[in-house]
């Protein structure tokens, strides 16, 4: 696949911030700026905090307006069920993943696959990553329809016209058109690793307006309606294919590892992988549970969709932060597209010309904005990628990864691993079948 310094394999939510807010040795670099250096000094380089804060920016992202729908459809307590144990998998494949790379020294998935399944194979590998971001920035355009929807809607004076679909998809593009498609025509966007770390913190700030506004309201309403602790059947699956997508943070771990201080270590890379996969899970089960009390039977799929930003100070704050977090996130996942889109027609990054380049990452942006203003609802994108994409990339791929990396056995890494390991297999190929059938099923059929 693509050389070690030009691919950035990323999901989505898939946002690359390999290295945090700190971009190097702050200790080699006398002259940087005061905060830069105060930085370094809290979150050191390569360090559990760095290494904490890198996979949460990575998995905090689009996912979060989708939970408590996602909870609406699968029920409170086996959403949370789900959560928990799509956590403790993230942080097992996760440890799979470092030992696997540490048996081979490989930095990516594409290079796994390549040195441990063979040639042929880091093309698949390579497609499975760029479909996963392809289809997540397909769902950050439809997660920018259903940002301004309400903020017309409710704002005085709007346009008849506005109020449309066609209205919708108008403003919707020219958002495209003005802060998503100046970001990904440069060939190199590094500034955007910051914007991205400001997003993040713009997302929890949107999880506690969340809390805040169903404290105020639903939630003094308890249990009503439809409101359910479990469901079954396809519903079930569709929400859990929605919990996987907002956990797929599996292929940024090698950047992850091979930056740790003083040596990379699968120990480091497990506490690191522990601490933020909790945090996340945390403020996954507060946003969907608080935003399912507050709106009950009228929860969409986009909890965007239930607010009222005009009227609501606090909450147009997060409504801009969320624009901010998914214009930045939109970006980052461009790149791992364009990036493999190049490695298949053989184009080198620095030598293609600019007017090849503008011209091929245009065509994949467009590309994203048709099927983002067409596909039924933000859920079925967040569900296509979670179901399809994850169950390989956050299941699967791990476990053989580590299956062939050597010395693995039921004798050598005894029955736990053992039957760990199978059962990453397992769970994934239910989430890739079931999960896209159910999925398909939900979003055109019903």
């Amino acid at each position: 696949m693509s050389k070690p310094s030009e691919s950035i394999p990323a999901q989505a939510e898939g946002e690359v911030l390999s290295d945090s807010l700190i971009d190097g040795n702050p200790g080699n670099a006398p002259g940087r700026n005061i905060i830069f250096r105060f930085t370094g000094w809290l979150i050191p380089y390569g360090g559990v905090i760095s290494n904490c804060f890198s996979l949460g920016s990575v998995t905090l992202g689009g996912g979060i307006i989708s939970m408590p729908s996602s909870f609406a459809m699968s029920g409170i307590i086996m959403s949370v069920i789900y959560l928990v144990v799509i956590t403790a998998a993230t942080v097992y494949t996760m440890t799979l993943l470092g030992y696997a790379m540490k048996a081979t020294g490989c930095k990516t998935f594409e290079e796994l696959s390549l040195v441990l399944f063979g040639r042929g194979w880091d093309y698949f590998v390579g497609f499975v990553l760029w479909l996963s971001c392809f289809g997540t920035a397909v769902a950050y355009i439809s997660a920018v329809s259903s940002l301004i929807t309400p903020i017309l809607e409710k704002s005085p004076g709007t346009p008849a016209y506005l109020l449309t679909t066609s209205g919708n998809r108008l403003i919707t593009s020219l958002i495209w058109l003005v802060f998503m498609v100046p970001v990904v025509i440069p060939k190199r966007v590094n500034s955007i690793r910051y914007v991205s770390a400001i997003g993040v913190f713009m997302v929890l700030y949107f999880g506690v307006t969340i809390v805040v506004h169903s404290s105020m309201n639903g939630l003094k309403e308890g249990m009503r309606g439809d409101m359910k602790y479990f469901t079954s059947g396809n519903e079930a699956v569709y929400g859990l294919s929605i919990f996987i997508f907002s956990f797929l943070c599996q292929a940024v771990t090698g950047s992850v590892y091979f930056e740790q201080r003083p040596r990379p270590s699968v120990r480091q890379l497990t506490i690191a992988s522990a601490i933020s996969m909790t945090v996340c899970m945390v403020l996954y089960i507060f946003t969907g549970v608080f935003g399912y009390f507050d709106f009950a039977d009228d929860t969409q799929d986009s909890i965007l969709y239930n607010f009222d930003p005009v009227h609501q100070p606090y909450m147009m704050i997060a409504y801009i932060g969320m624009l901010i977090k998914i214009c930045a996130a939109f970006a980052m996942n461009m790149l791992p597209c364009r990036n493999f889109a190049y490695h298949c027609l053989n184009w080198d990054l620095e030598t293609v010309p600019y007017w090849k380049h503008t011209i091929a990452i245009l065509t994949m942006a467009v590309a994203t904005l048709v099927c983002g203003l067409f596909i039924p609802s933000i859920n079925t994108a967040f569900g296509l990628v979670g179901s399809l994409c994850g169950g390989f990339i956050g299941f699967i791929f791990p476990a053989y990864f580590w299956m062939y990396s050597g010395n693995w056995s039921l004798s050598s890494v005894g029955i736990w691993h053992w039957l760990a390991t199978y059962f990453l297999v397992v769970a994934g190929v239910i989430a890739v079948v079931f999960g896209t059938i159910s999925t398909v099923y939900f979003s055109f059929f019903v």
